[in-house]
């Protein structure tokens, strides 16, 4: 078990926006250090620049995965690749691991066929898809992820990572969702998106009610809110989830870092 100062995931939020171009807030991405290894949920425009801003290693990166194929999720896998393929001093060797839901072989033969040589480089490339559903977690080094669908796109998920005793979970792109609640149950710290105001809700995402409401039912520690658009940003968060859960509530910022 983790213990107080003994941290089994060090979390960073590089990008906590939305696909409204903004200055404080890059598109979304998620990198998470556990078991040896970097993890990477997302890719939205921004992120490897948001890498450095946040005194992160682009380089250093082992496991990309992707929640859904929205581009402000996962547009800067191409700026990424390229870096590695042309960009480092050192060429790389080890492998890099990407991985996305079902049908995430189509899409990804759809971005390489579109560049072409700039995506390939001397080192392997292992591409793998998830089925929806989990049906065995992903035991990596130290770490364990489990998934389930988010309600946004056919092909959505959220991600669970467990190491050291503490539970992570990464909801991408959702609205409320039994699975997704399912998926957080009992988990140390939530980092759920929150786009829009209470009042003017939009399909397939959360507004502090529903974030209140999904972070109350599966009793989670701790909720971070990210992916937040310029109307939700106006609003005290803080209380507007704070009416419905009893938890520690945390605004998310480009280049947040947290343990869990």
């Amino acid at each position: 078990m983790a213990t107080s100062g003994e941290e089994a995931m060090e979390i960073t939020v590089v990008g906590s926006g939305t696909v409204v171009p903004r200055l404080a807030r890059r598109q979304s991405c998620v990198v998470v250090r556990a078991g040896g290894e970097v993890l990477v949920f997302d890719l939205g425009s921004g992120a490897v620049r948001g890498m450095l801003h946040a005194g992160l290693d682009p380089f250093a990166v082992d496991r990309v995965f992707f929640t859904h194929f929205h581009p402000d999720h996962t547009a800067d896998v191409v700026s990424l690749l390229f870096a590695l393929n042309y960009g480092a001093t050192v060429p790389r060797e080890r492998p890099l691991w990407i991985t996305g839901p079902r049908p995430f072989r189509n899409f990804w033969e759809r971005v390489t066929g579109a560049w072409g040589e700039w995506m390939s480089g001397d080192y392997p490339t292992e591409v793998s898809e998830l089925p929806l559903t989990c049906t065995a977690p992903l035991d990596l080094a130290g770490t364990r992820i489990t998934w389930a669908p988010a309600e946004h796109r056919p092909e959505s998920v959220a991600y669970r990572l467990e190491a050291g005793g503490r539970a992570f979970v990464y909801t991408g792109d959702t609205e409320y969702s039994g699975s997704v609640v399912a998926l957080a149950r009992g988990a140390h710290t939530l980092l759920i998106e929150c786009s829009f105001p209470d009042d003017s809700p939009v399909p397939g995402h959360l507004t502090p009610e529903t974030v209140a409401r999904i972070a109350s039912e599966a009793g989670v520690e701790r909720v971070v809110l990210t992916h937040l658009y310029p109307a939700a940003d106006e609003l005290d968060l803080v209380s507007e989830v704070g009416k419905g859960y009893g938890g520690q509530v945390l605004v998310a910022y480009d280049g947040l870092q947290l343990g869990a």
